[in-house]
């Protein structure tokens, strides 16, 4: 038996046992199943990776910025120097809150508080 014949049978019996072989029905319902976990693992890392960075972010520029004295002065969301008339900053805890805001209700949750 030569080469040529040998690759000939085995190539004959591999299509004969290719040919019996199927997958099962359920496998297209599975296969898409594991797609969408792990689509949804992924956002759900790339949702924690963002939000670790902000957290990471809010939390250098507070112990970073300088130490002032309030004199007295009582807390609130917008940090405004009474000396000046220029335009007031946006504190970090502001950006929490807005962030939170933003993030902590669903849209059709939101639709129905403004109706």
């Amino acid at each position: 038996m030569s080469d040529e014949e040998l690759d000939a049978a085995l190539a004959e019996r591999f299509k004969a046992y290719e040919a019996g072989i199927r997958l099962s029905d359920e496998f297209k319902g599975r296969f898409a199943g594991s797609l969408r976990r792990k689509r949804a693992l992924r956002r759900i890392w790339a949702l924690g990776l963002l939000c670790s960075t902000v957290l990471a972010g809010v939390a250098i520029v507070n112990f970073t910025k300088p130490a002032v004295a309030h004199g007295g002065n009582e807390y609130a969301l917008t940090a405004r120097d009474d000396s000046t008339d220029e335009a007031s900053s946006v504190s970090c805890w502001m950006l929490l809150g807005y962030l939170r805001e933003c993030l902590g209700r669903s849209r059709p949750a939101r639709r129905k508080e403004d109706e």
